[in-house]
């Protein structure tokens, strides 16, 4: 069976002694060797690995160490990086000082399996140098974002001394500071979005010398950058710190990334005059960066039995107000994760909710297994779906291609290629066509209201003169006889008409009134309709 294992550097002896003398000589370095080789016992076996450690020895300025290995023991893919990152600094240091080289035998029955030569120049850090991927993911500070960097071998990592940080790099000879921060945004930002709202270099440096005036910080200049497929705003800027009675001038660079609903910062600071050989330091850190996320890895969100949907709750509250869509939040909410699909009654079902129109509740039910090999976009689809349901008791669009992207489609299968900055699109897109068809109806409401007064004016209108001239043909009745006089006078045609009709023709006139009103009434519903 093959086994990955970390390979065990020993340090020798002679530490103490080199560090109060001069550079040791050949004998003196074999000497150390070999006494610390015979206080060990060898051979002796290395705890928990099944790996013998045979021998140690010097030859010249080489400590060779040989171990041997059982069957099914294979060695990492890149042992010598493995040794070498497996080396404190302060040991480091002490074969670069010494000149000492180190050689690794690994053998199986007297035959040779692999071998690594290690100078002490390979084990000299050059401050360029970027070692394995650290990842972030299960951070605190990283609030979800599932990023990872790689680490800056010359610099000491730092915990984060603010709530936004997420971690810092420092390296002291240099005077060397890069952080990464990580902050809520108030609503979601796709890439799409952000190309578009950003698009010139008139934008973008507007935007920045905005954010550094905002910061106390001075503006140098600004320009687009991607890091990893996600656009970002670079901007370079002065920055004057006060240290007691002094005062020190720094420069830096920050790339400012606008992550689904999260703003990511990443700082690169040096003294000035050093700013443009380190800036190109700070630039292969950062863009040595990876949203994992994006890459649609289903692993990457399992989350076993429990999930805490108040996350979720939150964020489609937060993009809902920021719409202009005002909802009171139900003090009851139960969202589960539960096995739907292991009843006849839910197999086929992703999850489901019951809160439909009812304000005082949001009642969800995700299926766990669906939950757990969902990738991330398709999680938001799903969630922010049934939560569409239950607060703005939106109903399910019909099975056709045209609706396929769209949260409301009923369908989860037609997510399962669409990535976050497609959510985010489409979301948007949901909570316009619901704002302008909320604003249409209350609209159509007053236009409906206006349409029946009018309606019914000119029906009374007509009435009344139906009235006034059945009276005006009574003679002996003088207070409509004068008036009719002027009226008829002035209007001789209306004298005509009224004279020729029947009671049936009258009726007739109010079915057309009616008809003309009631279909200006169908035009305005279908408009409606047509925000569905």
């Amino acid at each position: 069976m093959k086994k990955n294992i970390s390979f065990i550097l020993l340090f020798f002896l002679f530490i103490q002694s080199s560090v109060l003398s001069q550079t040791l000589t050949n004998s003196e370095i074999k000497e150390y060797i070999d006494a610390a080789s015979n206080e060990m016992g060898l051979p002796i076996q290395i705890p928990g690995l099944g790996v013998v450690l045979k021998s140690m020895t010097a030859i010249g300025r080489t400590i060779w160490y040989t171990y041997e290995v059982p069957e099914g023991w294979y060695p990492s893919e890149n042992p010598k990086q493995e040794l070498i990152n497996s080396l404190s600094a302060k040991s480091k240091k002490l074969y670069i000082d010494e000149g000492v080289d180190l050689l690794f035998n690994y053998v199986r029955n007297k035959s040779l399996v692999i071998k690594v030569i290690i100078t002490h120049n390979e084990l000299e850090t050059k401050l360029t140098s970027l070692g394995d991927y650290i990842s972030y993911k299960s951070h605190a500070k990283a609030k979800g974002v599932n990023i990872k960097i790689k680490d800056p071998l010359a610099f000491e990592k730092l915990q984060g001394d603010r709530p936004n940080i997420v971690t810092k790099f420092y390296n002291k000879e240099n005077n060397l500071l890069y952080l990464m921060k990580i902050s809520e945004a108030p609503y979601f930002t796709s890439r799409t979005s952000f190309e578009s709202e950003y698009s010139s270099k008139v934008d973008i440096e507007s935007f920045a010398k905005d954010l550094t005036s905002s910061l106390d910080i001075e503006y140098v200049s600004s320009k687009s950058h991607k890091i990893d497929g996600y656009p970002s705003i670079e901007i370079v800027y002065d920055q004057l710190l006060e240290l007691g009675n002094q005062s020190l001038s720094r420069r830096g660079v920050m790339w400012l990334i606008f992550y689904e609903d999260k703003f990511i910062y990443l700082k690169g600071s040096s003294d000035i005059s050093d700013f443009e050989r380190n800036y190109f330091l700070f630039l292969k850190i950062t863009n040595s960066i990876v949203f994992e996320d994006q890459y649609n890895k289903a692993s990457n969100n399992y989350v076993g039995d429990f999930e805490n949907f108040d996350l979720y709750v939150d964020q489609f509250f937060r993009e809902i107000e920021q719409a202009g869509i005002l909802k009171v939040r139900p003090s009851k909410v139960d969202i589960q994760l539960k096995p739907l699909d292991t009843s006849k009654d839910t197999y086929h079902a992703h999850g489901f909710s019951t809160g439909y129109d009812d304000d005082d509740i949001i009642n969800i039910t995700i299926n766990k297994r669906s939950w757990n090999t969902f990738t991330k976009a398709q999680k938001y689809y799903l969630i922010f779906h049934e939560l569409s349901h239950d607060v703005l008791n939106l109903d399910d669009l019909k099975f056709n291609e045209p609706n396929e992207k769209n949260i409301m489609y009923p369908s989860i299968s037609a997510y399962k290629v669409l990535t976050m900055d497609d959510f985010i699109d489409n979301f948007n897109n949901l909570l316009k066509n619901y704002k302008d068809r909320n604003e249409m109806v209350e609209g159509f409401e007053d236009i409906i209201l206006l349409i029946f007064i009018r309606g019914f004016i000119i029906l009374c209108l007509v009435f009344v003169l139906r009235f006034v001239y059945k009276k005006f043909q009574d003679k002996k009745n003088h207070i409509y006889w004068n008036w009719g006089i002027g009226f008829f006078t002035v209007a001789p045609q209306i004298n005509q008409i009224l004279h020729n009709w029947t009671d049936s023709q009258v009726v007739s006139l109010v079915s057309i009134v009616i008809y003309y009103f009631l279909h200006k009434y169908f035009i305005e519903v279908k408009k409606i309709k047509q925000l569905d």
